[in-house]
């Protein structure tokens, strides 16, 4: 083997595994910076949410937000000028928002049946998710900024342009539910997840995205205030009613993700 032969073998062996894992390094910062950046506000408000349940609620919106510049500052050094990548806000029209909040609302429906067939047949407890500590503001509103901002914005362009469209796809679902810590919400966490990153390569916007979040987010907040989630105890809706709503879900996205329905839907890029 000559001498240029056997350079290249240990070169071409580093890019195959550099490929391999290309992504996972930025896949691993979205969860240290999520914590890292809200962290000074997101004490304060565990500290003044007892005594001051209203300024608690405070810093916690703030401590999300604040994730915001920090991402952005991510983004700044990676990219330079070209920084507003992590920040994709195209123009998207009125159909596309209304389209996404039902396939959303639509989504929930599954995944509360979900939640209550694990409580009725297993009976475990739901374990808390860390983002509800920043109150109802951090978590209707702070949550879904930061968060966009973080796993769609920066995430997605960044690991979309070390690893493809389909790691950046799966990597940052797959972040974006293993950082709510709960088992049982992980599956229904990953699949919007999935939903949102997809409707952002497909717009090439956050601001559907955006909107999902806020319905879902202030949905299920509704819904946790009408009918807390058991402890220990199994869930009382009925099995009829679980798969009904399971029912009801799953045909409503699939019309809603008929050709008929998203052919008509304005500003879904038919490239992906």
């Amino acid at each position: 083997m000559v001498e240029g032969e056997s350079a290249a073998v240990p070169a071409a062996e580093t890019n195959r595994i550099n490929r391999r894992f290309a992504g996972v390094g930025t896949t691993l910062g979205l969860f240290v910076w999520l914590n890292l950046f809200s962290l000074p506000l997101g004490i304060a408000a565990i500290i003044a949410s007892k005594p001051h349940p209203l300024l608690g609620a405070v810093f916690g919106f703030l401590a999300m937000l604040t994730v915001v510049p920090g991402v952005l500052w991510v983004a700044k050094s990676a990219w330079g000028t070209e920084w507003r990548k992590a920040l994709p806000l195209a123009p998207v029209g009125p159909g596309l928002l209304v389209w996404t909040v039902l396939c959303v609302f639509s989504q929930l429906l599954v995944v509360l049946a979900w939640a209550w067939a694990v409580d009725r047949t297993v009976g475990l407890p739901h374990f808390p998710d860390p983002v509800a500590s920043v109150g109802v503001l951090g978590l209707v509103l702070g949550a879904p900024i930061a968060e966009e901002v973080l796993f769609r914005g920066y995430g997605l362009a960044r690991i979309r342009e070390l690893a493809g469209d389909q790691r950046a796809l799966l990597f940052t679902a797959l972040m974006f539910a293993l950082v709510h810590g709960s088992w049982v919400k992980l599956p229904g966490t990953f699949a919007i997840g999935l939903f949102l990153g997809w409707l952002v390569l497909r717009t090439g916007s956050l601001w559907p995205a955006l909107l999902g979040h806020f319905t879902n987010n202030g949905i299920a907040y509704v819904l946790s205030r009408l009918s807390p989630s058991p402890s220990f105890e199994p869930a009382r809706g009925s099995w009829s009613f679980i798969v009904g709503l399971v029912l009801v879900g799953l045909t409503s996205l699939v019309l809603l993700g008929s050709p008929l329905i998203r052919g008509r839907i304005s500003g879904l890029n038919p490239s992906f």
